[in-house]
């Protein structure tokens, strides 16, 4: 049987089941695809080759094809679904032992733990790498992948893996730095771990997977991560060959006298011999010094009221700029 009568013969019972069924074939829902799969049941192939013809016949006819659902893709192909059900178990594992405070590091994890989770729930590199936030919705533990993957992420009760909280986490970083992009904020609260709740803030549109350089920079205006570099950060975690993200520390010193530095040998004393007006010399320097810096405080005062007005309109500038997402 030639691929155009074998499409001709798929199409023409995909149509009479929608006469039977009173629904529309064309165009038809992934609903009504699923429901005409569901009630006629046959091996992969099979439906693989039945869901290839009505994807045909829409796109002919100038209609989206209802068989590109990721999630149906996925259920009309046992090896995949079994591979995809493996996967998800580990990436899930991974995603759970990922840091969620402490400055950079829980930058990165936040972010890979979505991926990851994407990832194990059939999404490609690509897909990910195309997600909106918008695409993104929950109910109660569970996460929804909507558009054209239509996909639904589940909690685990056994292993106690909640979907929901790990996007959440993530959700609300991207929040945070939309109403507030200061990467020193934003380190700070991830330090203490004290991010507001923002759940109550509209869903504003914006890629899912955001680049994030070694210093914990977020790109502003926000860019989406390319394919590669998602591929590169969900293979380096299920390698093991993640990078560690560890901030630069700063010098701590003792709080005891105890001198702990290399011993350093003392410099030989140097002799000099002072005239008889060095110290008149130096309080009539000290003198001038404060008659001619006598005005600083005033200055830095003001300075710092300009400071105070500029940083005030532009939390009314994001404000502003929030409101105006919301409508």
């Amino acid at each position: 049987m030639s691929t155009v009568s074998g499409y001709s013969y798929q199409w023409s019972l995909f149509v009479d089941w929608c006469a039977a069924a009173d629904v529309e074939a064309l165009p038809a829902s992934p609903v009504t695809l699923a429901e005409f799969l569901a009630e006629n049941p046959a091996g992969d192939a099979v439906q693989l080759r039945r869901v290839s013809a009505i994807n045909r016949a829409h796109l002919d006819a100038g209609q989206p094809a209802p068989g590109r659902i990721t999630s149906l893709r996925i259920a009309l192909d046992s090896a995949r679904r079994d591979r995809t059900t493996r996967r998800a178990a580990q990436d899930q594992v991974i995603a759970a032992g990922l840091p969620t405070s402490g400055s950079t590091a829980a930058l990165f994890g936040r972010r890979d733990a979505v991926l990851l989770v994407f990832a194990g729930a059939g999404l490609s590199y690509r897909a990910i790498a195309e997600l909106d936030r918008t695409d993104i919705t929950t109910d109660g533990d569970t996460v929804w992948i909507e558009g054209r993957h239509r996909i639904r992420i589940a909690p685990d009760h056994v292993t106690e893996f909640e979907p929901a909280l790990i996007w959440n986490r993530w959700r609300t970083v991207l929040q945070f730095s939309d109403r507030y992009p200061s990467t020193t904020l934003l380190a700070e609260h991830l330090q203490r771990n004290t991010l507001p709740d923002m759940t109550a803030l509209p869903h504003c549109p914006g890629p899912v997977a955001v680049p994030i350089d070694r210093w914990g920079h977020l790109p502003l205006p926000v860019t989406a991560m390319t394919a590669a570099e998602v591929g590169a950060v969900i293979t380096g975690h299920r390698t093991g060959a993640s990078p560690l993200h560890t901030p630069r520390r700063p010098t701590i010193r003792p709080s005891d006298d105890t001198d702990r530095s290399d011993p350093i040998a003392a410099p030989e004393p140097v002799l000099a011999e002072l005239d008889s007006g060095y110290y008149r010399s130096g309080v009539e320097a000290r003198r001038r010094a404060h008659t001619a810096l006598a005005d600083v405080p005033d200055m830095v005062d003001d300075v710092e009221d300009r400071i105070e007005q500029l940083l005030e309109r532009t939390l009314q500038l994001l404000d502003s700029s929030a409101s105006c997402r919301s409508t």
